[in-house]
């Protein structure tokens, strides 16, 4: 009786997890990995991690910030099988659909509104919409990996500032500095392909 508890109590805590953070864990492993698979996969094991685990959040860390610290380890694991792999197994295969996967997927909420509130008005047309969010996300692949990961723990997750200095390991003034110079360079980046307070758009 008590196996059978324990069975469907930890079922319950996974199937919370999936449906709380989910989102969240997938969108954070699709910035580092930039496959849709890759994603999936890394957020499954970060699921099974944290069921496997015998240290659970104690009051230090918030949930989210623990299963976020696991999946952080997950995708420090799969960067050092692909250093340990011959090149051609590490390259993910071309998934079509991994080009529907932008930006807005990252930036609004299932509802289509904002998970943050602007700071500069936003496109008036479609068509200046579309361009918009493609260079948006152009620009955010072009941040150095540490800039992009701290400002999407940041602006697009919410998280604390010391629930992303726990999750990366840098400390709370490096955090700073990167989440301001990714800010300076997305800005700059946008200017000068024509959006922002500074363009003539």
């Amino acid at each position: 009786m008590g196996d059978k508890w324990e069975v469907d109590r930890r079922r319950a805590a996974v199937e919370r997890w999936l449906i709380v953070h989910g989102d969240a864990l997938y969108r954070y492993a699709f910035l580092q990995l930039r496959h849709r698979e890759s994603a999936e996969d890394a957020v499954q094991e970060t699921l099974l991690g944290a069921l496997r685990s015998t240290h659970p959040p104690d009051g230090r860390a918030s949930e989210k910030t623990w299963l976020f610290a696991i999946l952080k380890h997950k995708l420090a694991d799969h960067a050092r099988a692909c250093r340990r792999s011959p090149l051609d197994q590490c390259i993910e295969p071309g998934n079509q659909n991994d080009a529907d996967m932008n930006i807005e997927d990252i930036v609004f909420c299932d509802n289509g509104r904002w998970r943050e509130q602007a700071s500069w008005g936003d496109p008036v047309s479609h068509g200046e919409a579309q361009a918009f969010w493609r260079h948006l996300n152009a620009c955010l692949w072009t941040l150095p990996g540490n800039q992009a990961e701290v400002f999407v723990l940041r602006e697009v997750e919410g998280l604390s500032l010391q629930d992303i200095c726990q999750i990366t390991g840098v400390s709370t003034t490096n955090a700073y500095v990167l989440l301001h110079r990714a800010r300076l360079a997305l800005r700059r980046c946008l200017t000068n392909a024509g959006f922002g307070p500074d363009s003539d758009s």
